[in-house]
C-alpha cells in the first residue's frame, strides 16, 4: 500500500512541478529557468558500495517522503558554506542536502524513488551558506525572477573544473551561485561569494554516454502469453526493486557468455540478466514498472563474463570514461543483424561489448571478444537518409520531415512565424526546432545541434544526431 501511495505522490509532484515551471518567453519559444529538479532533505542512512554511495534522504514534512540518491564519481558535490568540492565519502547521517537532477532524467516509477543526481549541495550547520541553481539573463537576474546578482571584485567566477573564467563566460549556462545574505526585495539581491558555470557537457554528461538505462537483477517469474514473454526481475539489493520486462520480437536477446542470439523462451527462473531500455521511452506510471527493453543479456552461472553498453570515442574509450577497448584481429565485430562489419563502422553507434578480463587502470582496458554495433535505424529509414542528405561543415544533414514522419511523429511547421518554428510530437515526446538556430527544445529542455538547421529546396535539414532522440 505504501508503494502505491508513493507512486501517486510522485505523479502529483511531477504534475505540480510542470505547472509551476517558470519561463522567460519570446514570441515562439520558451526558455526554462533551470534544467534541474531540486530535492531537499536530511540524510538518514549512508550506504557505501564499490563505486557509489547511496543516500537515504527524508523531507522535513509532517509526513516525510523518502528518496534514495545514488552518488557516483560523476556527481558534482559542494559544501554550501565553504563553496568547496567534497568527496562522496564525506556524507554523514544528519546532514541536510539539496540534490539536483535533470528534468528529463528517466526514472522507474517506484517508491521510494531512486535517482542519480547531477549535483548535490551539502549544508554545514557550522558554516552558513545559501545556494541558487538556475539560469540567469544578461543582467544576472535569475529567469525565475527570484534572485539578482550584484557581483563585485571579490566574487569568484569558475567552471565546474575549478578553472577561472570571466563574467562574460556565464552567458547561456546554468549557474551554481553561492551567497550568504540577500535583500528582501523582489527579486532578492545578493553579492555572491562564488559563481560556478555548469557547461552543457556537465549537465548532460550522463545522457551522452549512452541512450540506454541499465537494469540488472534476477528472474523470479516467467509468463508466456502468445507471442510475448514477461520476465519478473528483482534487483539484488537490501531493498529490492521489481520490474517486469516484456519480450517481443523487437528485443535484441543475447547470451552474455558467447554473445550469441537467443530465443525469448530460453530464459529461466534464477538467471541473472541485464536489461537496457531507451531512456526517452514513454512509460506508464505503475508499480512494478512494465517495460519492453531494446536489449536483454542473460548471464550463465557457471561462466563468468562481462558486457557493457555504451557509446565510445575515436580512441575506443567509453564516454563515461570507464572502459577502453583494445581491438585485435580476434575481436569479432558485427551489427545487430549478425553481419560482419569493420572497426570504422563502429563510429557514432551504441556498442554492446563482451569481454572477460580488464586491467585495474583508469580507465580499465580490455581486449573484447565481441562487439555488436546497435544502429537502431530501420532499412526504410536508412534508405531515406541514403537518398537525401548532404554534408555541411563536416556534419551529415538529413531531411527533418521525411525522417520524423517515418518514425511516427506528427510534423507541423510555422513558416510565417517570426522564428520559423517546426514542432514534432509523438506520444509524450515534443520537440520544437527553430530554423537557422542551433538551439532546440526537447520536452521543454534546451539542447544544441552540432550544426544549425537549414532550408534547402523547400525542405528543412537537421544534423543527424537528432536520430538519438527521435528513435
Amino acid at each position: 500500500m505504501k508503494k502505491i501511495l508513493g507512486v501517486f505522490v510522485m505523479i502529483l509532484m511531477l504534475g505540480l512541478g510542470s505547472q509551476g515551471s517558470v519561463y522567460a518567453q519570446s514570441d515562439d519559444a520558451k526558455i526554462e529557468a533551470t534544467n534541474f529538479v531540486k530535492g531537499s532533505g536530511i540524510i538518514t542512512n549512508v550506504e557505501e558500495k564499490k563505486d557509489t554511495v547511496t543516500l537515504t534522504v527524508e523531507t522535513a514534512d509532517k509526513e516525510p517522503q523518502i528518496t534514495f540518491y545514488t552518488v557516483t564519481s560523476e556527481t558534482m558535490i559542494y559544501n554550501s558554506g565553504s563553496t568547496k568540492k567534497m568527496e562522496k565519502a564525506a556524507f554523514q547521517k544528519g546532514q541536510q542536502i539539496d540534490a539536483y537532477y535533470g528534468k528529463d532524467k528517466p526514472m522507474l516509477m517506484i517508491y521510494p524513488p531512486q535517482i542519480s543526481p547531477e549535483l548535490v549541495v551539502v549544508h554545514d550547520a557550522k558554516t552558513f551558506g545559501s545556494v541558487k541553481v538556475g539560469k540567469f539573463d544578461e543582467e544576472l537576474r535569475s529567469l525565475d525572477n527570484k534572485l539578482n546578482l550584484k557581483v563585485d571584485s571579490k566574487t569568484i567566477f569558475e567552471n565546474t573544473e575549478g578553472e577561472k573564467i570571466e563574467r562574460q563566460d556565464l552567458s547561456g549556462k546554468e549557474l551554481i551561485v553561492f551567497y550568504t545574505v540577500a535583500t528582501k526585495s523582489i527579486p532578492a539581491q545578493t553579492a555572491p561569494t562564488k559563481v560556478l558555470a555548469i557547461s552543457s557537457e556537465d549537465a548532460e554528461e550522463a545522457d551522452e554516454a549512452s541512450k540506454f538505462v541499465k537494469f540488472s537483477g534476477v528472474i523470479t517469474d516467467i509468463t508466456n502469453d502468445k507471442n510475448q514473454v514477461a520476465l519478473t526481475v528483482v534487483t539484488e539489493e537490501d531493498e529490492p526493486t521489481t520490474t517486469i520486462f516484456t519480450l517481443d520480437n523487437s528485443v535484441l536477446l543475447l547470451n552474455g557468455t558467447n554473445a550469441e542470439a537467443v530465443k525469448k523462451e530460453s530464459y529461466q527462473v534464477g538467471q541473472k540478466i541485464d536489461a537496457y531500455y531507451d531512456k526517452n521511452k514513454p512509460m506508464i506510471l505503475i508499480y512494478p514498472a512494465r517495460i519492453t527493453p531494446e536489449i536483454l543479456i542473460g548471464h550463465d552461472k557457471e561462466k563468468v563474463s562481462f558486457s557493457k553498453v555504451s557509446k565510445f570515442d575515436q580512441d575506443m574509450i567509453s564516454l563515461d570514461g570507464e572502459l577502453k577497448l583494445n581491438i585485435t584481429k580476434e575481436t569479432e565485430i558485427i551489427n545487430e543483424n549478425g553481419e560482419v562489419i569493420t572497426q570504422k563502422d563502429l563510429e557514432g553507434k551504441e556498442l554492446i561489448v563482451f569481454y572477460n578480463i580488464t586491467t585495474r587502470s583508469i580507465p580499465a582496458q580490455t581486449v573484447p571478444t565481441k562487439i555488436v554495433a546497435v544502429n537502431n535505424v530501420s532499412a526504410d529509414l536508412q534508405q531515406i537518409i541514403n537518398n537525401d542528405h548532404f554534408i555541411q561543415n563536416g556534419i551529415k544533414m538529413i531531411p527533418l520531415r521525411q525522417v520524423a514522419e517515418q518514425l511516427g511523429y506528427e510534423v507541423v511547421s510555422y513558416p510565417y512565424s517570426s522564428q520559423k518554428t517546426i514542432t514534432l510530437t509523438k506520444g509524450n515526446s515534443s520537440i520544437k526546432i527553430i530554423r537557422d538556430m542551433n538551439i532546440y527544445s526537447y520536452n521543454k529542455s534546451l539542447r544544441l545541434f552540432l550544426e544549425q538547421p537549414v532550408l534547402k529546396d523547400k525542405e528543412t535539414y537537421v544534423s543527424e544526431e537528432i536520430l538519438d532522440i527521435l528513435k
